[in-house]
């Protein structure tokens, strides 16, 4: 039972009939709420803890300090001073922290080895009890704000949000600076930066503001015992607060802030509109989704749509609705479109059909069938859904608490009990283009404003009269309609009968030189889904950057041209994916099973028959190349990892040595190309989920049924991993950037792909990886990215120690990884054998973990297929040699690795002018 210290709330806390997991709600005595959950299955347990404060409640002389107590909070208490406290004891216990702070919430969370839940609550409940805030520590944390500011100062997204909060009410809290810097962080005559942080963590970081979620493979009894005995301390209400949570009531937007025209000139080529239409909160229609479904039918995509007319008539590329900021008393439901050259000269006529089509909605689409179909497709999900890792489970759980009540603590992302019409007219009477935000992203954006914060150019007047008119008046070739029923929608909602209960691994069915066959049927994850892999081994695709940029238009011009056919499939949870690798093409199809064999007969009949519009191939391969070219503007480290790949790895190519290829290549030369792609084939694939073996030969029936039949079929041989060089000197690759930024890494390749070389650089990586980021990240203060990685490839280990700095040069950087590096290998040489052994088990207990779900499995079992792995034993293989390494020997080999005979090679950037 419950301690007496807290309080057992008697609800039935509603939950899929497949969830193995209990669940119990209890109430601690200082006020805390907290939701315990029993996961038998889970090797790891988790807990997170949300408070209901965000940047909405920064002062508005400090901006950012919500942010920044997140930063401090991690950085020691009264009880456990050391900043790296809490990191290292769940490096040593096969675990990980994270943090994030939005508009109203904050939320942090962790998971661990099961059995070291309780000591690791006991680290993290300290975190909200005594904080230090240390001076040292806010001067150093300062320096990552900073870094973290500066890192994003060409973030898209955050540049186009800064142009919404300037152009926001500015007595509404979003306006606020959320991130917050060394301008905004700071002491003044409003008090100290450690006495405001004391004093926001005082008034807002209390129980009753607060909810826990604990989960692991304990009993209920056992985590309430654990829930009270470590947060039952955590202080209640104080006097600088009220019980009660103040509402936000000033408007998010003024009058003449709505029916406005905005442009905003982004960092990289776009054409993007955004139609943002103002609506109260959401919270209140949890049950009934009102908003989710009005998106639904405006952002369906299957024939005579909205999106299906539009593009069409050659105005769009996409098309999403839904999406947006939401809170307390606001929420921004947008429609948001990709454009074309001549959809961007069209603007207004794009929006005009997109008012018309709201129009349509409200005349007749609010119609019962209708919601009864997604509420079904709802249903499915939740019933039939995947385990969560508890590390992710409890992080949702603790916002949930926040929003739902406790019986739908769970299910409340899911439920739609019944159509709102009385909302949904609300809704919909709301959605006019006088109250309308209609935002243009363009490179050809007329500007005559800047944000103060990251200086985007952007420009807003009122909608003029003529274009109002327009906007509420029906095309005079209107045609959209509004979705017909849903043929995919399956009745399929057991299992097909397992036929043997003992069959673990994958069985070739077929093996030659045309084709690889592999069927398993799960004994395990007993749902009626699965996932069939298609790889079409193609030579010819991986043969020059032409190729392969061909390869990426083909594959996305499939996807366009199939996806108004296939819509209505994607909606009843059907899923489907194409896209290149390094040895040709591969289909992925996923979801319910009933229909995938015959979602993937179409697709492998399209494949070889479809021809692309002229004007579709245009729109698309043009964005794509824009893509490429702007590959130079992207994160510094980014740019280094891409080049890493590049170095190592066969078949792969530069996006920008794809762009030039591409960019001058007629439709003919194009279609000619990619004739030409499959004539040399072998088709390897995977069926996986709960089909029988009929169902795996009908899969061999369909693809030789549509197999080209000029393609020669040649078994490929698998491409190899680049082995560097042994050598006192590493090689030196430069990557050119615009960013501000600078950027270096340093990659060690391991000897071989054996499992005794993987694991010891699983034990390298385990060992160091906290040191390295406390050194580069919080004791040196170099940048907010930095770290070191496993970084395997094709079973080639490696790792990889990297950072990015607003201010330290490449070449200092090389130094500070070098410096660290043997820092690093100087603290190993003083592990004790209680430590190695510690080390070795949680990495064997790693190694061990079942797969957590059908997915994972499948990703698995498919991969190894891929490397020729026909045992699909590897995590045996690794444990076996895990245990036979020894301290003294291993020691010896990360001498030798790193310092004696490296095989390695460093990348870092080298700025160019914008």
């Amino acid at each position: 039972m419950a301690s007496s210290s807290t309080v057992d709330e008697v609800v039935h806390i509603v939950r899929s009939p497949r969830d193995k997991r209990d669940y119990r709600a209890i109430t601690l005595n200082n006020g805390l709420r907290a939701l315990l959950v029993h996961a038998p299955d889970s090797h790891k347990a988790a807990a997170a803890f949300a408070v209901n404060a965000g940047h909405f409640d920064d002062p508005v002389h400090t901006q950012g300090l919500a942010h920044f107590l997140e930063h401090l909070l991690f950085l020691g208490n009264e009880k456990y001073p050391s900043p790296s406290a809490f990191s290292d004891f769940l490096n040593a216990y096969g675990g990980q922290q994270n943090a994030w702070t939005g508009t109203e919430y904050a939320n942090y969370y962790f998971d661990c080895h099961a059995h070291a839940l309780e000591r690791a609550l006991d680290y993290f409940s300290a975190m909200f009890k005594q904080p230090l805030f240390a001076q040292e520590w806010i001067d150093k944390e300062l320096q990552s704000i900073e870094s973290e500011f500066r890192l994003k100062q060409q973030d898209e997204l955050r540049r186009l949000y800064q142009v919404h909060k300037t152009t926001s009410n500015p007595e509404h809290p979003f306006c606020k600076f959320s991130v917050g810097n060394l301008t905004t962080l700071k002491d003044d005559d409003n008090g100290t930066l450690a006495d405001k942080l004391r004093q926001f963590f005082n008034q807002h970081y209390t129980a009753d503001n607060a909810s826990l979620v604990i989960a692991g493979p304990q009993s209920l009894d056992a985590l309430a015992e654990l829930a009270d005995n470590h947060f039952n301390d955590i202080a209640g209400c104080g006097d600088n607060r009220p019980s009660q949570r103040k509402v936000v009531e000033v408007p998010l937007y003024l009058p003449e802030q709505l029916g406005v025209k905005l442009q905003v000139k982004p960092v990289k080529p776009a054409r993007r509109l955004i139609i943002t239409l103002p609506l109260p909160a959401i919270d209140d229609d949890y049950a009934h989704k009102t908003t989710s479904f009005i998106a639904h039918l405006l952002g369906y995509e299957g024939p005579n749509s909205l999106y299906a007319c539009l593009r069409k008539k050659g105005y769009i590329n996409s098309l999403s609705a839904g999406g947006g900021i939401s809170g307390s008393n606001f929420k921004d439901f947008n429609i948001n479109i990709q454009l074309t050259e001549t959809g961007e000269q069209n603007l207004i006529s794009v929006a005009q059909w997109v008012f018309s089509y709201l129009n349509l909605i409200q005349q007749h689409g609010i119609e019962d069938w209708r919601y009864a179909e997604r509420r079904v497709n709802s249903e499915l999900s939740f019933n039939y859904q995947e385990a969560t890792p508890v590390g992710e489970l409890v992080s949702q759980l603790a916002i949930n608490a926040h929003h739902y009540p406790v019986a739908d603590t769970v299910y409340g992302d899911y439920r739609m009990d019944c159509l709102n019409n009385i909302r949904a007219t609300e809704l919909l009477n709301l959605m006019r283009p006088e109250r309308a935000r209609i935002t243009l992203v363009s490179s050809d954006a007329n500007t005559d404003q800047e944000t103060a914060l990251y200086q985007t150019p952007f420009s807003i007047r009122p909608l003029k009269n003529d274009e109002l008119t327009q906007l509420n008046q029906q095309p005079a070739d209107f045609s959209a309609q509004l979705p017909g029923r849903n043929r995919f929608i399956s009745d399929h909602s057991q299992p097909y009968p397992l036929e043997v209960a003992d069959k673990k691994l994958p069985t070739a069915l077929v093996s030659n030189e045309a084709l690889d066959l592999w069927h398993l049927q799960d004994p395990d994850f007993r749902v009626p889904k699965g996932h069939i892999y298609l790889n079409l081994q193609a030579p010819a695709v991986t043969a020059s950057a032409e190729n392969f940029g061909c390869s990426r238009i083909w594959a996305e011009l499939m996807i366009d041209a199939l996806n108004e056919d296939l819509y209505d499939a994607e909606v009843a949870g059907l899923h489907f994916n194409i896209y290149p690798t390094q040895t040709g093409i591969t289909i992925h199809t996923t979801g319910l099973s009933a229909g995938q064999l015959p979602l993937l007969s179409y697709l492998m009949r399209q494949a070889w028959s479809v021809r692309f519009e002229r004007q579709r191939w245009q729109a698309v391969s043009q964005q794509l190349i824009n893509n490429w070219r702007s590959a130079h503007q992207h994160q510094p480290l980014n740019m280094l990892f891409s080049e890493l790949n590049l170095a190592l790895q066969q078949g792969l190519f530069r996006l920008s040595d794809m762009a030039a290829a591409c960019s001058p290549l007629s439709y003919t030369h194009f279609a000619r190309t990619v004739s030409t792609l499959f004539d040399s084939l072998h088709i390897s694939a995977f069926i996986h989920g709960d089909w029988q073996r009929q169902h795996a030969d009908q899969l061999h029936t369909l693809i030789h049924a549509n197999t080209p039949l000029k393609s020669v079929s040649v078994k490929p041989q698998r491409q190899q991993i680049k082995r560097l060089v042994q050598a006192a000197s590493p090689q030196v690759i430069t990557v050119p950037t615009e960013h501000d930024d600078h950027a270096a890494l340093c990659y060690f390749q391991g000897p071989s792909d054996s499992p005794s070389d993987q694991v010891a650089m699983m034990l390298l990586q385990q060992l160091i990886h906290q040191f390295v980021f406390d050194q580069l990240r919080t004791q040196r203060q170099l940048g907010y990215m930095a770290g070191s990685q496993y970084f395997g490839l094709q079973r080639i280990p490696g790792i990889i120690i990297f950072v990015q700095s607003p201010s330290t040069q490449p070449s200092d950087l090389q130094t500070h990884i070098l410096d660290v590096t043997r820092a690093a290998a100087d603290k190993l040489n003083t592990l004790s054998l209680k430590e190695w052994s510690h080390t070795k088990s949680v990495l064997e207990q790693q190694l061990a973990v079942d797969d957590r779900s059908l997915r994972v499995r499948s990703q698995r079992l498919w991969g190894a297929i891929q490397l020729g792995d026909t045992r699909f034993d590897r995590a045996k293989q690794l444990r076996a040699a895990l245990a036979n390494w020894q301290l003294d020997e291993w020691l010896s080999y990360v001498n030798r690795l790193l310092f004696e005979q490296p095989a390695s090679l460093q990348l870092q950037t080298r700025a160019i002018g914008r």
